[in-house]
């Protein structure tokens, strides 16, 4: 039985409506291998097909490094120029779920699909050849604009960094368009320099951290970055495919 969670993408005022779709998938762990074979053979020729036709601004899909019954198996994250683009998104998904066909889906529990804003970003979406993801969810209490600041004014000094010591290549920040009743209401990608630079990040984020206290605005962040923000459990994946 599929528990799916998928939102209608309403029409805006204009038709350049950037934003971005990010679907989790979970099922048991005996059917790993089936997800990883079904994302494998059906999504991601399909996705390939839509990028080749201007049907997607650009696509990633990730798969958990390890089993974990309390969060996802497989994350895709598909970036959307234009209004014309997410319906083309809608059309598929009427017609096949997540991108999926009806067998791969009965061995799927949950699917869900929340549309999202990037609202902060450096390096390329794809990654390095051979990148390693971290993915950090959060949710916060505070108002989307303030959300936003905080963002701009603690977290990207901090991944900037991070990417200038030479352990991160890229990473993205999305915050949930309608957040309400979902898993949740931001996300943070972090797309390592492989192991090696996942094996860095402790030293990098002290380092970073120590550099940035001398800034007084930071440093007023990071003492009540509590009131802000709380942070879900961070999860260790692999790009299976992206453009």
């Amino acid at each position: 039985m599929i528990a799916a969670l998928f939102v209608a993408i309403p029409a805006r005022a204009s038709d350049n409506d950037q934003h971005s779709l990010v679907i989790s998938y979970r099922t048991a762990p005996a059917g790993r291998p089936e997800l990883l074979s079904a994302l494998r053979t059906q999504l991601v020729p399909r996705l390939q097909g839509l990028y080749a036709k201007d049907g997607l601004a650009h696509y990633r899909i990730l798969f958990s490094r390890l089993v974990d019954t309390n969060t996802w198996d497989a994350l895709v994250i598909l970036e959307f120029r234009n209004n014309a683009q997410a319906t083309r998104w809608q059309t598929i998904d009427t017609q096949t779920p997540a991108g999926l066909d009806v067998k791969s889906l009965t061995g799927i529990s949950t699917v869900e699909s929340t549309v999202s804003d990037c609202i902060g970003s450096s390096g390329p979406l794809s990654g390095t050849p051979d990148p390693v993801y971290m993915v950090i969810p959060y949710d916060y209490f505070v108002s989307p604009s303030e959300y936003v600041d905080y963002v701009h004014a603690y977290v990207e000094p901090q991944t900037n960094g991070w990417i200038k010591a030479g352990a991160l290549n890229a990473y993205q920040i999305y915050t949930a368009r309608y957040p309400a009743g979902r898993g949740w209401m931001s996300l943070l990608l972090l797309a390592y320099h492989g192991n090696n630079g996942l094996d860095q990040r402790n030293t990098v984020v002290a380092a970073t951290r120590k550099a940035l206290t001398t800034n007084a605005e930071w440093a007023a962040r990071a003492h009540g970055k509590e009131h802000i923000r709380s942070e879900k459990a961070a999860m260790i994946a692999d790009m299976i495919a992206g453009k």
